[in-house]
């Protein structure tokens, strides 16, 4: 023992030994807790797919980033959560090929190029930092003496400030997407959204007329009620009111039922003049064609 530690005595040393042992901790704690946060960022950044699907999409995603090392986290969050504003969207864009609804929420953070690449530097510094402090801290200092006590004590004041910085920082980012996350589900709770999502009604009144709702009811019919090919629509306006209700023509800025037909340029109409009067039928055009067209006997 050196005549440092021999002033010290053994109790003044376990107490330095003691501190530098809750500043290890304190440091590591806050890591930690740092990449609870970045898992949960992470995970819930880019959510998409089918309606009925998300739930487990988001499970997935969730069950993903619990395997992931901070080092691994890190760079997910600089490739898909941040971006600048050179960035090229359209060469992320991932396109729904299921033929059906498809639902995507996403969360980013746009920096300017100096902004990203300083960010991305400071958060490399950090992975270093968290594995010299998981690894390699008894191999930097000398814990059994007084003099690696004092630097030790010192570097773990100076990491806890970086790791802590760099914890509310996260903090800020994870509240913001809980924000956004809280408006799109007030929004999805408007007639506004629920006219565009389930019906394709845009908010200046024009429709997505392959995807909307009446089209998607009056087809429905068809595979109940056809006979030969051909839908009697008198009957299925009967279908559709007693089903669904809502789904009217004035909703989609149409007067009648046949005005929806003409709309839509999804169907063809036959008219047919029986003894009973005039019957008229529609059935979905070929696959690929979108064009109105009439027949008449």
């Amino acid at each position: 023992m050196d005549a440092e530690n021999a002033t010290l005595g053994p109790e003044a040393l376990l107490d330095l030994q003691r501190t530098v042992q809750r500043k290890l901790g304190r440091c590591l704690l806050r890591l930690q807790q740092y990449e609870l946060l970045l898992k949960a960022l992470v995970a819930h950044s880019d959510i998409a797919g089918p309606p009925d699907q998300l739930q487990a999409v988001r499970d997935e995603k969730i069950a993903c980033a619990q395997k992931k090392t901070l080092g691994t986290l890190v760079g997910m969050l600089t490739e898909g959560c941040l971006t600048t504003s050179e960035a090229d969207e359209s060469a992320d864009h991932e396109a729904n090929t299921s033929g059906g609804f498809w639902f995507r929420t996403r969360f980013q953070m746009e920096l300017d190029p100096d902004q990203y690449e300083t960010t991305k530097s400071d958060l490399k510094e950090l992975v270093d930092l968290r594995n010299e402090l998981v690894h390699h801290f008894l191999e930097r200092f000398n814990f059994w003496e007084a003099d690696g006590c004092a630097a030790a004590d010192a570097f773990l004041d100076e990491s806890f400030e970086t790791i802590d910085g760099h914890f509310l920082t996260l903090r800020e980012w994870v509240n913001g997407m809980e924000n956004s996350r809280a408006m799109l589900a007030s929004f999805m709770e408007t007639p506004t959204f629920k006219d565009l999502f389930f019906d394709g009604i845009h908010p200046d009144g024009s429709v997505d007329w392959p995807s909307c709702g009446i089209v998607g009811h009056l087809r429905e019919a068809e595979t109940v009620l056809a006979q030969a090919g051909w839908t009697e629509l008198n009957a299925a306006i009967g279908r559709i009111r007693q089903r669904a209700p809502s789904q009217t023509p004035k909703r989609y800025g149409c007067g009648s039922w046949r005005h929806v037909i003409h709309e839509s340029r999804q169907f063809e109409i036959r008219k047919q003049t029986t003894q009973a009067g005039t019957v008229v039928s529609y059935r979905s055009h070929p696959e690929g064609s979108s064009m109105p067209h009439v027949q008449a006997s």
